[in-house]
């Protein structure tokens, strides 16, 4: 009896193959697309936040401004109550 052998032959079809590196060309484009249009999505999600604090903080400073204008504007009487520690503090109560 002659031993037998065993032998595997590959037999590769080009329309599969071809049409296997097509269909994983359009599927990784259709995922890379995804994945852009969610990070630009994103991103104008943080732009829309940044301008918005922003917005805010110039808000918060035309306040302190027209208060600060406004507190400047009033003539408050400022009595200044300061002590010199040379003098005695009876004299000056006595004045």
């Amino acid at each position: 009896m002659s031993p037998q052998t065993f032998t595997f032959d590959v037999i590769i079809n080009p329309i599969i193959l071809l049409a296997g590196i097509i269909g994983g060309g359009l599927v990784g484009f259709v995922i890379g697309k995804a994945r852009l249009a969610k990070s630009q999505s994103r991103v104008r999600q943080l732009e829309v936040e940044l301008m918005q604090a922003n917005q805010e903080t110039l808000e918060s400073q035309r306040a302190y401004v027209a208060l600060e204008s406004k507190l400047q504007d009033q003539a408050i009487p400022v009595i200044s109550m300061k002590i010199n520690g040379t003098q005695n503090p009876k004299e000056k109560a006595s004045k």
